[in-house]
């Protein structure tokens, strides 16, 4: 193996190991990302159901007024979660997108080099081809020029 190659296939390594921490940070914000939108689903599907519950007392007649308060600064509440989950998630969904361009990049760099180190192995064949061919050239003139 020669010293190019050895550096090359040391580079691949460290593209190889650089492109699996890429991979694990993707799942890791992928994961986060999902606790955010469940977090969000749960704030969205308890602002449906409050507004169920108030729809219903107001249609089954009179509501006392502090109830009502209580219901509307209640809404008003999620509505102000929603706003700051949504944002959350905006920036979980850059962030994951952030490191899955970089999770490419990487995949892009290491199929370079792979295709680097094939093209060395290719040309140490070709060089190893051709000086046998000389050989096996010099040897049979050799034996002619004897002759």
């Amino acid at each position: 193996m020669t010293r190019r190659q050895k550096t090359v296939s040391k580079i691949l390594e460290i593209k190889e190991f650089n492109k699996e921490q890429l991979e694990f940070e993707v799942r890791k914000a992928l994961e986060r990302l999902q606790v955010e939108l469940e977090k969000l689903d749960d704030l969205e599907r308890t602002y449906s159901r409050t507004t169920a519950d108030f729809t219903n007392k107001q249609m089954k007649g009179t509501i006392p007024v502090h109830e009502a308060e209580l219901f509307t600064t209640y809404m008003k509440h999620l509505c102000i979660q929603i706003d700051q989950q949504k944002e959350i998630v905006a920036l979980r969904r850059t962030e994951l997108d952030t490191i899955q361009k970089a999770m490419v990049e990487a995949y892009k760099e290491q199929r370079l080099f792979e295709i680097l180190k094939k093209k060395i192995v290719q040309e140490q064949v070709k060089e190893a081809d051709l000086s046998e061919q000389k050989e096996a050239d010099y040897n049979y003139l050799s034996r002619k020029a004897k002759k």
